[in-house]
């Protein structure tokens, strides 16, 4: 069994502290993206008891945006692969 370092995190939102823990694997993706969901949060209105609503929706909205990515990083790799093998066969003819 294979044990992952949890690293503790807190963010402060609206005067608001939160900590909880992120995966040792997830932690550099998670400290790159924070200032975008905090800024996500910001941007939006709400009443103050609805925070927590908050901070999930703009936990979702760059969960999005990263799928996006994957997908568009896969999209470019299977592009670039298929570039490569059309120069190779071009070289060796």
């Amino acid at each position: 069994m294979v044990r992952v370092k949890i690293h503790k995190i807190k963010i402060t939102i609206r005067d608001r502290e939160f900590e909880f823990g992120v995966p040792e694997n997830e932690y550099i993706v998670f400290k790159k993206a924070e200032k975008r969901i905090i800024e996500l949060i910001e941007d939006m209105e709400f009443p103050e008891h609805r925070l927590d609503n908050a901070i999930l929706n703009a936990a979702l909205g760059v969960a999005e945006e990263n799928e996006n990515l994957k997908v568009q990083t896969e999209e470019l790799e299977d592009r670039v692969s298929e570039l490569t093998k059309k120069i190779e066969i071009f070289l060796n003819q």
